[in-house]
């Protein structure tokens, strides 16, 4: 990745922050209107071009405004986001849905994805690996909230690949070796029926060994920093409750 000046960052950020959130091509003036107030269109423009350059941002034909790229997201990721805690609130909302989990290995990870659906409103898949895995997912109308989503094609593919228990577990364990949090962006994903996708997988572990992953699926359009801050947080207390179920099982 090219290395890029602190304002080609700050106009990077700004795009992929409005983007997250309108899914709306971003144009100069609305950046030094909402983010960077201090300097001008004519400067965010020449800012912009250079980033189209670096395979940073590029445009949709019908638009003046700009749009991520893959790459773009992943500098973004590496380089730019900062790390997000889980809000009091949010930490509340995580706590009090695993109370009102019934009890069970099954129960328990039924009632975790749908809760994770919930605050995030992407598709969530949780995989338990073992001689056969096993996986639980729900949140895919949640999908459909998302305008990528208009396009039937395109959400039909996410519709089989998570349909695909094999497949998702195979990704999901082959994703959660590499980091405690693992970001693929579109086409960085090494599997074909993921890479219009983004997924963010973290490991969760009973006693100490690893035994399955969480993994949301998203547009790239994906909030990372909120995305990664929530599977954190659940996959610590997913391993809480699950090491005191099976100590209660022996």
């Amino acid at each position: 990745m090219t290395h890029i000046s602190d304002r080609k960052k700050e106009v990077l950020a700004a795009i992929v922050s409005d983007f997250i959130n309108t899914a709306e091509p971003v144009g100069s003036f609305k950046i030094t209107k909402n983010y960077l107030q201090n300097v001008s269109p004519a400067t965010v423009r020449n800012e912009m071009s250079e980033l189209e350059d670096f395979g940073y941002i590029t445009h949709p034909h019908t638009s003046s405004g700009r749009i991520p790229t893959d790459i773009g997201y992943r500098y973004y990721v590496d380089n730019i986001m900062e790390t997000r805690n889980v809000g009091g609130r949010e930490i509340a909302l995580i706590r009090g849905g695993f109370k009102k989990i019934g009890v069970g290995i099954g129960d328990i990870m039924r009632g975790v994805v749908k809760m994770i659906a919930s605050l995030l409103d992407y598709a969530t898949v949780l995989v338990s690996f073992g001689k056969k895995p096993v996986s639980y997912s729900s949140g895919l109308s949640n999908m459909f909230k998302h305008p990528e989503f208009k396009d039937i094609e395109y959400a039909r593919h996410l519709v089989r690949a998570v349909e695909e228990e094999a497949l998702i577990a195979k990704i999901l364990e082959e994703y959660s070796k590499s980091n405690p949090i693992e970001i693929r962006i579109g086409h960085e994903n090494r599997y074909r029926e993921m890479k219009d996708f983004s997924l963010v997988v973290a490991p969760y572990n009973i006693n100490g060994v690893e035994s399955g992953a969480i993994g949301i699926i998203g547009p790239t359009r994906m909030d990372y920093c909120k995305v990664k801050a929530i599977v954190r947080q659940v996959a610590d207390e997913l391993k809480n409750i699950l090491d005191e179920e099976v100590f209660y099982d022996r």
